[in-house]
């Protein structure tokens, strides 16, 4: 899966490519200070923000299939900081996902506009 979306990130339709959405991290740090006084300018595809979360999540998901992967071969089996780094992974994941819900929330609102329906649908009023 994580395979498929790099692929769709480079093939996919302009909303889904890193190039549409990847910006600089000025413009990343310029649009959290409009978003967070409400005053960030809508954007159809993935915010500056978003596809930071994005690239995040993708390369957390890595680390943690990888290492996951590897708890379970002969050479890491029982590997105490393996687990351990595996588990700090998780973590952070879980940190990501709720700092994600939160820019979604706070966009929602921002824009009033459910970006919930919107993310599984794929669909967004221009």
């Amino acid at each position: 899966m994580i395979l498929l979306r790099v692929v769709w990130g480079f093939v996919g339709p302009r909303n889904a490519r890193f190039s549409g959405f990847l910006r600089s991290p000025s413009e990343v740090v310029a649009f959290l200070r409009q978003s967070l006084r409400l005053g960030a300018p809508r954007r159809l595809g993935h915010n500056p923000a978003g596809g930071y979360m994005i690239v995040a999540m993708l390369g957390l998901l890595t680390y943690l299939s990888v290492t996951g992967m590897m708890l379970t071969t002969d050479a890491f089996w029982g590997s105490h900081w393996l687990k351990e780094a595996h588990e700090a992974g998780a973590y952070a994941m879980v940190g990501l996902v709720m700092l994600h819900l939160a820019g979604v929330a706070l966009a929602s609102v921002e824009y009033g506009e459910n970006l919930v329906r919107a993310m599984f649908t794929g669909k967004k009023l221009a």
